[in-house]
């Protein structure tokens, strides 16, 4: 039964994505003096899920086939900011606005598990 729950795939698929993006985003604060670095974000999730369904493979098995490996495709930023004279296309601002995303993600996908959760709780009986 627990393996036909879509709604606990997908909030756990959810946070996976909010944790990989977390560590994307990292990766481009930490690298934000490096010269001619380009600044990298994941596509976003309901374009991954979107991607994913029309392969003709189930969500929960791709996420079983990864086997360590990233789903998520990274994609190279192309929005807000300037380039710095060394190459550099971080900026500072946007990688604090994206990571606070990445955060309201994880939060809600939390939240939409822990939901679940109680409502099976409750449908066997043992109360929320």
């Amino acid at each position: 039964m627990a393996d036909n729950i879509n709604i606990l795939t997908l909030a756990s698929a959810m946070a996976r994505h909010a944790a990989q993006r977390h560590n994307v985003l990292s990766e481009n604060i930490a690298n934000s003096d490096t010269p001619n670095y380009k600044a990298k974000d994941l596509e976003p999730f309901a374009e991954a899920f979107m991607r994913i369904s029309q392969s003709g493979q189930s969500f929960s098995q791709q996420l079983n086939n990864a086997h360590g490996n990233s789903i998520w495709r990274e994609e190279t930023i192309t929005g807000p900011g300037i380039t710095s004279p060394n190459g550099n296309t971080v900026s500072l601002e946007d990688q604090m606005m994206r990571s606070i995303e990445a955060q309201q993600d994880h939060m809600a996908a939390t939240a939409i598990y822990k939901k679940a959760v109680g409502l099976l709780r409750t449908s066997l009986g043992r109360g929320a």
